[in-house]
């Protein structure tokens, strides 16, 4: 059952300490995967999950799938209608995940921007909250519009937004606070994730003093009380998952910080973005990362690794860049028929929480 966090607080002060957050704790979400091949924001064209793909991840225990969505597909015009044909996959894609008990979240994965000219040779990328020409009330409007498709299935989680950065950090709060509001306005009581400044990475939460996100997304405001930080980690040189490599200690390190500041102020989080390399080194970080949100789901809801493409097409052909990937045969020859081996990496993650 969900408690509320201030009814868990009132509880505490009557019964005595409480060990953490346990509103949606001991990982109620669970571990998960991205599904990363529909949002256009590589390949300029939008896949969808198979139910084959969806079906193998769900067989693996996966409770959780993080569905990443460009804002300029499902909203091709600010303040316009959702693009039907987008909103009709997505519910396809959505519906085959609930029916299986698992939870989607739909993430906006447009780094706190949105592209003017998206579609063209030319990229023309604004900070949401800082042009009049891309207002909070325009990703408001998104929000409310998807609130309101999605509504009726609990089930559902709403990421405002993957990984702003470079923002301005009280103008991001002010544009996640309106576009709360405007979702609960719905009727929505949908869980709502939000990512914090500096691509939310966990390594950085309480780095920039008055700027960090460890002060800042403490200034977010959900009426419902239902929010989820959604926090990224990558195991190589500062955090970001360029590289196959990892760094010795960051699995079992890079999380600490951020973990310490949830249980002092009573919240909770979500590891959206994580993954590492397929080699000896990269299998110890994981182990250990792996590790340490077991040992915390006082705070921590779950973890949805990285990503994988679930029959999806890859982002271009041959797509061997894209070592991310868990799918058996890889992005390019995905075969989910059981005749193609696990990637070692799922091996290791069905060996960690759930």
């Amino acid at each position: 059952m969900w408690i509320p966090t201030r009814a868990l607080a009132a509880l505490c002060l009557l019964l005595g300490p409480c060990a953490g957050v346990s509103a949606e704790s001991a990982f109620s979400l669970g571990r998960g995967v991205n599904l990363v091949g529909n949002h256009g924001y590589y390949a300029r064209s939008t896949t969808w999950a198979t139910p084959t793909g969806m079906d193998y991840y769900l067989g693996k225990g996966m409770r959780v799938f993080r569905i990443v969505v460009a804002w300029e597909w499902i909203q091709p015009k600010l303040d316009g209608d959702l693009d039907p044909t987008v909103l009709a996959a997505l519910r396809t894609e959505i519906d085959h995940l609930t029916a299986a008990g698992a939870h989607p979240i739909i993430d906006i994965h447009n780094f706190g921007r949105r592209n003017l000219t998206f579609g063209t040779s030319r990229d023309e990328n604004v900070i949401i909250g800082e042009s009049p020409r891309v207002p909070a009330s325009a990703f408001a409007d998104l929000w409310s519009r998807l609130g309101t498709a999605f509504k009726a299935n609990p089930a559902v989680i709403f990421n405002l937004m993957n990984e702003p950065y470079d923002q301005d950090g009280p103008t991001l709060v002010a544009t996640y606070n309106t576009t709360i509001k405007a979702v609960r306005a719905t009727g929505a009581t949908n869980t709502i994730m939000v990512d914090g400044n500096g691509f939310s990475g966990g390594w950085s939460w309480g780095k920039g003093g008055a700027a960090s996100n460890a002060v800042l997304m403490l200034k977010v405001e959900d009426p419902a009380d239902r929010l989820i930080f959604d926090v990224h980690q990558y195991l190589d040189d500062w955090g970001a998952g360029k590289k196959t490599s990892c760094n010795a200690g960051t699995g079992a390190s890079s999380l600490v910080g951020v973990t310490d500041w949830a249980r002092t102020h009573r919240k909770r989080l979500f590891l959206g973005e994580f993954s590492s390399g397929r080699n000896a080194a990269c299998d110890v970080e994981l182990k250990a990362l792996l590790a340490f949100l077991g040992a915390n789901t006082d705070v921590w809801t779950g973890y949805a690794w990285w990503g994988v493409y679930a029959g999806q097409a890859g982002y271009n052909t041959p797509d061997a860049g894209f070592w991310y990937t868990i799918d058996p045969g890889g992005g390019d020859a995905q075969d989910f028929s059981g005749a193609t081996p696990d990637d070692p990496r799922m091996t290791l993650l069905l060996a960690g929480p759930k």
